[in-house]
């Protein structure tokens, strides 16, 4: 793909193939040349492994050819491995850059020890969980759905590392990711929450770009992050500290020692309703104790899958949440990054309300209608999933845009229970509005050592789009969008 040079050149917004991952780079004209900006870098290979295609390390050097190891800005949406892994597992490439700023959500800012301690809790919690299931049966219900949500907070293979878990086969992990941005660039990142006045470098206000922040809420919004006190409320029975599988024979147990108990330290009486319909007496047989004893632990073992399922969905909503929004606005053109952001934070900015609601019925909110209203481009929330683009915010979105999804079918969720991503439904509604939906997994890739093609029965991406909508270009491992 030739390089974009000059003033009158396109917008372009480059959609890189690497599988189930966002890896965006918008190249912005300017009478001194090209301005690049790179929007997350990562992939993660999912439930059933088929995530990564193995992609990753050569649309990386393509992006630094085309840039010329120089970047205007880097945008980090938030700190799943699907959006940050390229970082560490390219880090030697990276280090070659020339970055003029980096920008992160407020919730990684590291002049805040609350926000810090919050995401190693969040951390150890995801480590923890994942350590358990790492050990446990392979036929422990969830347990493929479960590792591979954990896999994508911390960035750890923990099938492969076992209870330590290990960076994946392509190496590199969240932490060494975020350190490197942090730390490893030359430049510091500046945090930012809606409200804030995004600061461009002066390369891009110059190219006559502009950005607003959308998103995430500041941190005192708790509520609308969809979860408080995590630790409390959600982890308190993960004592994490306090890890037992050894002495336990592999069995995980969800309460610290000192809240434990054995049988012996409750009356008879107290298994009562354990007991057989037939029971008559107060002070039952040793036999049916023992049953029911173990009718009772069979309870809290068949109740832990589900509990295990519900605290890592909230911790993965809750990273997910954290996803910077950004609006830029380029010769008129409007375009929409909306991260992986999910309810919380797309309520936050959509409605002019104090309290988020599981069911907002209001109208939204006059900025937000305006936002919605007047779209060229739409980069698709979470990759396709449901619970990322709102019907509130489709319904409200104008005819016309087009919209581009990072996604790799058969990655995450199923047809059957309605979880598939990309949901199917979504699509097609965001379809009936845009001149174009294209998905990451309609572009064929040609490069050596790739592991997926462009998924069957999808139709090719669009050679021609109306008049005044732009251009869609193919490369070997992308997708252009010109506008």
């Amino acid at each position: 793909m030739a390089k974009t040079t000059g003033a009158e050149e396109p917008l372009r917004v480059r959609m890189y193939r690497v599988g189930f991952g966002d890896f965006f780079l918008l190249t912005v004209p300017s009478p001194t040349g090209p301005q690049h900006l790179l929007i997350d870098c990562g992939v993660t290979k999912g439930t059933t492994g088929r995530g990564d295609i193995g992609t990753l390390k050569a649309a990386v050097a393509d992006m630094a050819q085309e840039t010329d190891h120089k970047l205007a800005l880097i945008i980090v949406t938030h700190r799943h491995m699907d959006h940050i892994i390229g970082f560490s597992r390219c880090k030697d490439e990276f280090e070659q850059f020339e970055v003029g700023a980096i920008w992160m959500p407020v919730w990684e800012t590291q002049y805040d020890s609350k926000i810090e301690d919050l995401q190693a809790q969040l951390t150890a919690l995801a480590l923890d969980i994942g350590t358990h299931l790492a050990l446990a049966a392979g036929n422990t219900p969830d347990r493929a759905e479960l590792l591979a949500m954990l896999e994508n907070a911390t960035g750890h293979d923990f099938l492969a590392g076992g209870a330590l878990g290990v960076a994946g086969t392509g190496g590199g992990t969240n932490a060494e990711s975020l350190r490197l941005l942090k730390e490893g660039l030359k430049v510091k990142p500046t945090y930012y929450h809606k409200g804030q006045i995004a600061q461009l470098p002066k390369a891009l206000v110059d190219a006559g770009l502009a950005a607003e922040i959308l998103g995430p809420p500041p941190v005192d919004e708790l509520a609308f992050m969809k979860l408080k006190d995590l630790r409390k409320g959600v982890g308190q029975y993960l004592e994490m500290s306090e890890r037992r599988q050894e002495q336990d024979g592999g069995a995980f147990r969800p309460f610290a020692e000192r809240f434990t108990a054995t049988p012996d330290d409750y009356p008879a009486s107290a298994f009562r309703e354990w007991l057989p319909r037939n029971a008559d007496s107060v002070q039952p047989a040793l036999k049916d104790l023992k049953n029911a004893v173990a009718a009772l632990r069979k309870a809290v073992d068949d109740a832990q899958p589900e509990v295990l399922l519900t605290a890592v969905k909230a911790l993965d909503g809750f990273l997910n949440n954290q996803s910077l929004v950004v609006l830029f606005t380029f010769r008129g053109k409007k375009l929409l990054f909306a991260g992986d952001a999910q309810a919380g934070n797309w309520e936050y900015w959509l409605y002019d309300s104090d309290t988020p609601v599981k069911a907002p019925s209001g109208v939204l909110g006059a900025h937000g209608a305006q936002v919605l209203g007047h779209l060229d481009f739409y980069k698709v929330g979470h990759h396709g999933s449901t619970n990322a683009t709102p019907i509130a915010a489709l319904d409200a979105m104008n005819q016309g845009f087009v919209a581009l999804c990072s996604t790799q079918a058969d990655t995450f969720g199923s047809v059957n229970n309605d979880s598939e991503v990309p949901r199917i439904p979504l699509l097609a509604a965001m379809s009936d509005k845009a001149t174009a939906v294209v998905r990451a997994d309609q572009i064929p890739v040609t490069l050596s050592g790739a592991l997926g093609n462009a998924v069957a029965n999808l139709p090719a991406v669009p050679k021609n789009l109306p008049p005044g909508r732009g251009k869609l270009v193919v490369g070997t491992c992308c997708v252009d969008y010109l506008l």
